[in-house]
């Protein structure tokens, strides 16, 4: 007896690559990672780096606001939020240097935005170097408009704008962001 094979006219559909980056929200273990992480953006840098007690309220008391983004299984930017009732305040988004013209800016702006929009947050605000034009154009992009120049925000000669997004401008949001999925 014959063994035959039976053929398919029609090939086998290929998996769908997955994207290489994923974020996710933070979890008490991150600590050390986004310890890393700050000394890799910021510290080889010789830029000032956040204080370990900021990070570790980040990771304690607000995960479930905070996002950390992965290149495979390599940590490379994250997303730091405050919640107090229904106001949001973005306090960092970092992206590691060789990862700024990537997806990971996006993907951590959208968990942050998608969250916030299911916890019904009326306002977000951001404090911005005012010569950081991609974070600045990142906020005007989510509809952010600058209400205020903070001189000496943290420390002598520093200078931050401050911005929000609006309760009418997070209504746009949620209606374009919650729709779509």
């Amino acid at each position: 007896m014959l063994n035959t094979i039976e053929t398919r006219s029609t090939p086998l559909p290929m998996p769908r690559p997955q994207s290489r980056y994923h974020v996710r929200r933070l979890k008490p273990s991150d600590f050390p990672v986004l310890q890393q992480l700050e000394e890799d953006i910021w510290g080889s840098a010789g830029e000032a780096m956040l204080c370990s007690h900021y990070l570790r309220l980040c990771v304690e008391q607000f995960p479930d606001v905070c996002f950390i983004a992965f290149d495979g299984d390599k940590p490379v930017g994250y997303v730091l939020n405050f919640v107090r009732g229904t106001v949001a305040h973005c306090g960092t988004l970092a992206v590691h240097r060789d990862y700024r013209r990537s997806r990971v800016t996006y993907l951590l702006v959208t968990a942050m935005l998608k969250r916030m929009l299911t916890m019904n947050i009326t306002e977000c605000w951001f404090t911005v170097s005012p010569e950081n034009t991609a974070a600045r154009e990142v906020h005007a992009n989510l509809g952010a408009r600058v209400i205020d120049t903070r001189e000496n925000y943290y420390g002598p000669g520093d200078t931050r704008l401050l911005s929000v997004i609006s309760a009418e401008q997070m209504d746009r949001l949620r209606r374009r962001f919650l729709k779509a999925a």
